[in-house]
């Protein structure tokens, strides 16, 4: 839940081409007429196993500014 919550919401940012989710096989790419500058990488819900015991959890980022123009394929 926290995962697509967190990629649904940098999608509808139009900021991102492209992510990469600790949870995920691959690549997320963002849908063409949403695309943006920025590459994130993110651990939607790092500590999660701490839940029960009531210790700290949160969400990593890392933000990465694109290289190539807007427009081309990312893979």
């Amino acid at each position: 839940m926290s995962n697509a919550l967190v990629i649904n919401m940098l999608q509808a940012s139009y900021s991102t081409c492209c992510m990469v989710s600790e949870e995920d096989q691959g690549l997320i790419i963002t849908p063409k007429d949403k695309r943006g500058k920025y590459v994130v990488c993110f651990d939607p819900l790092d500590g999660s196993s701490n839940i029960d015991c009531l210790a700290s959890i949160g969400t990593i980022f890392a933000i990465y500014k694109r290289v190539s123009p807007i427009g081309l394929i990312v893979w």
